[in-house]
């Protein structure tokens, strides 16, 4: 650059000495346009920098942030982050500044102010690219397991998590164990209270399944599930982002909830935990859903909520299906609860729905609602 300036500066001099505009052109290794530019912003005048380059920016920027709007994001962020169980994201704060009555900058003018001053965090996702996954199923909840979680004094417990995928209300629940007995109460709570799915997704987590001695004799949980005609859905291992939504809020609840305050015992979780849930049904707007609270969107009918029911009481298995979303690998093996079966050549790198129909005793394994396998899955009678 600096040779540049100096070319620059040598065509005005070797023109005032009155050498023609072409052969300075020739001597310089420059087009005579570039030589007449450089005579012609001497020729203004007024500067002794006239041979350095001029910015090529806009000279007004239509679309700039003022400095008024962009200190109100910043504080309406600050205070929302003040705010106990509170989200700090762009259309929160949107509607925050509505609610003071003021008018608010759009969700991207929002999430530039963020982003340039540091205040937004990012995760990342993982996806099998290209790999179609069976993702289809409506009217489900997630259900899931955080933990284990300690208090001041070393006191055990979890966070039984629940969520609507429609609506995103959830019931969030601190249980002292993770047993059978105590996840299938806490989810006929939920059910009792918010209303029953028609499938109910979950990871592979033992408590959710039944026994490893016994693999095909389902417990508590989803023989609660198949009572009240909900269809459970086992997620692929080793792949938590396929529940996605309750995943999130589990982050959520860590961020907004369990690092934010102390407490005092277990009474007092529950308590808290209890404010929480409602704050963020009442409270927690999703763009998804139009930036609508979980509230706000229609839950399921009364006629579909739980009635009493007995928990100690045993739960006989009863007709319905058990879904495991499984990926196949190049040794083409499925296994389903301790067992193997080996499938067809076409099926391998893709994913396939096993569902085992628990009256026929059969395991169908399907893929675009087509059966490729029928294989026997005998199963103990109660």
């Amino acid at each position: 650059m600096e040779d540049e300036l100096i070319l620059r500066q040598q065509a005005v001099e070797q023109y005032l000495k009155g050498i023609a505009v072409s052969d300075i052109a020739q001597k310089l290794g420059r087009s005579r346009q570039w030589v007449h530019k450089w005579i012609t912003r001497y020729g203004q005048g007024g500067l002794d920098t006239w041979y350095l380059s001029k910015s090529t920016a806009p000279k007004q920027t239509h679309n700039k942030i003022s400095p008024k709007v962009e200190e109100l994001v910043i504080n309406v962020r600050k205070t929302l982050a003040g705010r106990r169980y509170s989200q700090t994201g762009a259309l929160s704060i949107m509607y925050e500044i509505k609610r003071l009555g003021l008018k608010p900058p759009s969700i991207p003018t929002i999430n530039r102010i963020l982003k340039r001053n540091n205040l937004i965090n990012t995760s990342i996702v993982k996806q099998k690219k290209g790999i179609k996954y069976p993702n289809y199923f409506t009217l489900v909840q997630q259900m899931d397991l955080v933990g284990p979680r300690y208090l001041s004094g070393g006191s055990r417990f979890y966070f039984q998590n629940i969520i609507d995928i429609e609506n995103h209300h959830v019931g969030v629940y601190p249980i002292k164990d993770k047993s059978s007995q105590t996840i299938a109460q806490r989810l006929a709570q939920f059910w009792t209270i918010y209303g029953i799915p028609d499938y109910l997704q979950m990871d592979n987590e033992l408590s959710f399944r039944g026994s490893n001695r016994y693999p095909r004799s389902f417990g508590i949980v989803i023989r609660l599930a198949l009572s009240q005609g909900v269809t459970p859905i086992f997620i692929p291992p080793s792949e938590p982002w396929r529940n996605g939504v309750i995943e999130k809020f589990n982050s959520n609840l860590a961020k907004y909830f369990f690092s934010a305050q102390m407490f005092t015992s277990y009474e007092d979780l529950e308590k808290k935990t209890l404010e929480f849930a409602d704050f963020h049904n009442q409270n927690h707007r999703y763009s998804i859903q139009g930036g609508k609270t979980p509230n706000q969107i229609k839950s399921i009918s009364e006629e579909y909520k739980l009635g009493h029911i007995n928990m100690k009481d045993p739960i006989s298995m009863v007709d319905g299906s058990v879904i495991f979303i499984r990926f196949i690998r190049s040794d083409r093996k499925l296994s389903i609860l301790q067992t193997s079966f080996i499938v067809k050549k076409e099926l391998i790198y893709t994913y396939v729905i096993a569902e085992i129909v628990v009256d026929q005793h059969v395991l169908l394994v399907k893929q675009d609602c087509y059966i490729h396998h029928v294989f026997p899955f005998v199963m103990p009678v109660d």
